[in-house]
């Protein structure tokens, strides 16, 4: 049985149990006969009944975090699905409407803001070959360790992921197939809007992008680690990024001579803070 599932079938128990006791503590006192006896033994209902009611509004609160976790992750998972069919624009739906700091990140420090962002993205990603895939395509990253706290108000959330992502292309005219090694790390903050888990931040952190046959120990990619520039360009690619300053120490991937920083892991909190956000 699924947590969820088990999470349901216990909130069902409890609130069984309140009815049933609801029940019998009406029978009691349309029946009873009043007494110091029988007012201490409602008393005693009244406390029990209670006791559920908490129960079971805990039951709720639990259910509801399962829920959300799980949309969460189904979520990230639509999104690297759009990524490996061609269709990153579509991603666009799974981000804010309303949040006034809507921002996307890219690899090297730079980001895209505002309700755009996700389509900015999304195009950079698809703008090659005339927006269809390219001959040979293939880019797939695998989601995992991921971690997800959700804020105790039950309207925004945190999550990191490890993506181990492979990269491959054919060129048009020689047929030469060619591959890559694309691994990030992501940090991202969410917000429920009328009901519906959407980014709210979306950021990546890359590890390292190199040939297949490379060894990654020595040879990590530089473009992985270039500065963006304001309006310009990352990696020869990635226009019209905005910069607040050269990229920090999460933004520069991989380096075999030095320590690779940690990303903050989601820790448990009250309501969303934009000082806390990735």
């Amino acid at each position: 049985m699924s947590l969820i599932g088990s999470l349901i079938g216990r909130r069902k128990f409890l609130t069984a149990a309140v009815v049933t006791s609801t029940a019998a503590l009406f029978r009691g006192t349309a029946n009873a006969v009043p007494s110091k006896a029988s007012g201490t033994m409602d008393e005693s209902m009244e406390k029990r009944m209670a006791a559920l009611e908490e129960a079971n509004k805990k039951l709720e609160r639990e259910v509801t975090r399962a829920r959300d976790i799980q949309e969460i992750q189904n979520m990230v998972g639509l999104m690297q699905q759009y990524h490996t069919d061609f269709m990153d624009t579509k991603s666009a739906e799974f981000f804010a409407k309303k949040a006034k700091d809507l921002r996307v990140y890219f690899p090297g420090g730079g980001y895209w803001e505002g309700p755009e962002a996700p389509y900015q993205m999304g195009k950079v990603f698809n703008a090659i070959n005339g927006g269809k895939p390219p001959l040979g395509h293939l880019a797939m990253h695998i989601m995992g360790n991921c971690v997800i706290e959700i804020a105790e108000d039950g309207q925004s959330a945190q999550g990191v992921w490890h993506a181990c992502g492979i990269v491959a292309s054919t060129d048009a005219k020689t047929k030469k197939p060619s591959a890559m090694w694309e691994w990030n790390r992501y940090g991202d903050d969410f917000v429920k809007e009328d009901g519906k888990w959407c980014f709210r931040r979306h950021h990546i952190y890359p590890l390292f992008q190199i040939g297949w046959d490379e060894k990654w120990s020595e040879h990590f990619a530089p473009k992985e680690t270039q500065t963006a520039t304001e309006g310009g360009v990352v990696g020869g690619g990635m226009p019209a990024l905005n910069v607040d300053g050269p990229p920090g120490p999460l933004d520069q991937g991989y380096d075999p001579l030095g320590n690779l920083p940690y990303i903050p892991l989601p820790h448990p909190y009250a309501t969303y803070d934009l000082k806390d956000a990735y």
